[in-house]
């Protein structure tokens, strides 16, 4: 009987060990992600009696990291340049008749962001953001607002996601003519996502900054995208973009004041390169 138990004492611990080792495995955190960075570019083109050229581009790299990618930071940036050149005859019928070129920048933009958000649940997570704005047609010489966040996943699903956020903040603002502004702030804002097919989207985002005082003074963003897969990693996508600032920038020196339009708005197509 000694011998016997001697014999098997050895295959049923071969065994106990090897029922253990996926659990040892499953329990060990999952390696951490690369960086997923996006890549975008835009450009648009005109000519004969009027010509005007518009390029643009957008950058977006996120990180995960942690158990089920508890931890996830965002870094994001875009950029949009357009030119016109329209012709226009001088002193008409006159013996100085002649052509003149005017050349005009309809279009010059730029701004960025950083977030860092913390799941503390599948769909509770909380964070902080920073973004910063120029846009030189619509006079806003710097906007500056950092928020804390408290998001939730409404829809979390593999191929649809609808997430909600606010948070308290504040905002730094040069406006041209208008002058130095700053308030405190409470933000709004959502970010969807439909996976409709295997390779094609639909991406929305909304932003709202009140005044927290004068709910009348803030300051409003959005995007809608259609995004399809062209090929491997290249993505076509075509986007609209809307920023409307209720209290807008005026024009220096009128009397009295003029001020410019409170929206403004953009439609672009460009390719998409996703990488890791």
């Amino acid at each position: 009987m000694n011998s016997l138990y001697r014999h098997l004492s050895p295959a049923a611990a071969a065994l106990a060990v090897a029922s253990l080792v996926p659990q040892l495995v499953a329990q060990e955190p999952p390696p951490p992600k690369d960086w997923k960075t996006s890549l975008g570019l835009n450009l648009g083109l005109t000519g004969g009696n009027a010509e005007t050229f518009n390029v643009g581009g957008n950058v977006l790299t996120v990180k995960e990291w942690g158990e089920t990618g508890a931890n996830i930071l965002s870094v994001g940036a875009d950029v949009n340049y357009g030119t016109s050149t329209t012709t226009s005859v001088n002193d008409p019928g006159g013996p100085n008749q002649s052509l003149t070129e005017t050349d005009t920048t309809n279009v010059n933009n730029y701004g960025g962001f950083l977030s860092y958000d913390r799941l503390l649940t599948d769909r509770l997570y909380v964070g902080a953001r920073i973004s910063g704005r120029h846009d030189e047609i619509a006079g806003v010489e710097y906007r500056i607002a950092p928020t804390a966040t408290i998001g939730y996943y409404v829809i979390k699903k593999e191929n649809l996601k609808l997430a909600l956020e606010t948070g308290p903040g504040y905002v730094w603002e040069e406006l041209v003519g208008t002058g130095y502004n700053d308030y405190a702030t409470i933000r709004f804002a959502d970010n969807f996502e439909w996976k409709f097919t295997k390779d094609s989207r639909i991406f929305q985002t909304f932003e709202f900054l009140p005044q927290i005082d004068d709910w009348s003074n803030y300051v409003m963003t959005a995007a809608v995208g259609l995004g399809t897969k062209i090929y491997n990693n290249l993505e076509l996508q075509i986007v609209f973009r809307d920023w409307y600032r209720s209290e807008p920038a005026s024009y220096p020196g009128t009397d009295p004041t003029i001020f410019r339009q409170k929206n403004d708005y953009q439609l672009t197509a460009g390719i998409m390169y996703t990488f890791n």
